[in-house]
């Protein structure tokens, strides 16, 4: 059950992506290219994956969907840093994947090798049980003594929908919980919890508190 609790180089990545992620603003101007290939356990080209660049406050969001040879490319607007998630198809138990702190101003190219995981959803509310829609829910690896490539495995990021219900598919172990509120002025912009995987299974409510009242 789950508890709470960088084209200068081409990088062999084990990672996942997330599905679902929102309608976020797209930049009028792009000039750094994050492209690369994605494929499965068995180095088979995933089709269909999509595969979504965020600057590190979810503000902006840009996409692309892999060929049938597994490969993407995405430009963006300059920025400092950014997140990069990968989302294949909903068939398959295949896990979503988060690259995180990639420089944003320079073209960089991954090959991302996906793996299997497990699902876990939750619900994001308001102090006062109300489910609250488009909150970025961002999930990276909090296991230690593992190196920046082994913790690529088992992120992603979701969006809530209307009823403040997301869903990832992550790998097991430690993970790291962050909430990116860039929609109710009134609740904190950001909320970090951690909680274990070790099988499908949902988490408890995530309440965003009032900002004034901590």
């Amino acid at each position: 059950m789950t508890h709470k609790s960088d084209e200068n180089r081409f990088a062999k990545l084990p990672v996942l992506l997330v599905a679902g992620l929102a309608s976020l603003a797209t930049p009028a101007w792009a000039d750094a290219v994050i492209s690369g290939r994605i494929t499965d356990p068995g180095s088979f080209p995933v089709t269909g994956a999509k595969v979504v660049v965020f600057d590190d406050e979810a503000t902006w969001s840009v996409s692309d969907t892999t060929d049938s040879n597994g490969k993407f490319s995405i430009k963006h607007a300059p920025c400092k840093s950014c997140f990069v998630e990968i989302t294949p198809r909903k068939k398959g138990a295949l896990a979503a994947a988060l690259i995180d702190d990639v420089s944003g101003k320079v073209d960089r190219r991954f090959l991302i090798q996906l793996h299997h995981g497990f699902s876990v959803r939750g619900c994001v509310t308001g102090a006062d049980g109300k489910p609250l829609k488009d909150i970025v829910v961002k999930i990276s690896s909090a296991d230690t003594g593992e190196d920046s490539s082994a913790r690529i495995h088992g992120g992603g990021a979701a969006v809530t929908a209307k009823d403040g219900n997301y869903e990832l598919c992550l790998t097991p172990g430690h993970k790291r919980l962050t909430i990116i509120n860039e929609k109710y002025p009134s609740l904190v912009k950001h909320l970090v919890q951690k909680f274990q995987v070790t099988s499908d299974g949902a988490l408890e409510n995530i309440v965003l508190p009032d900002k004034h009242s901590r």
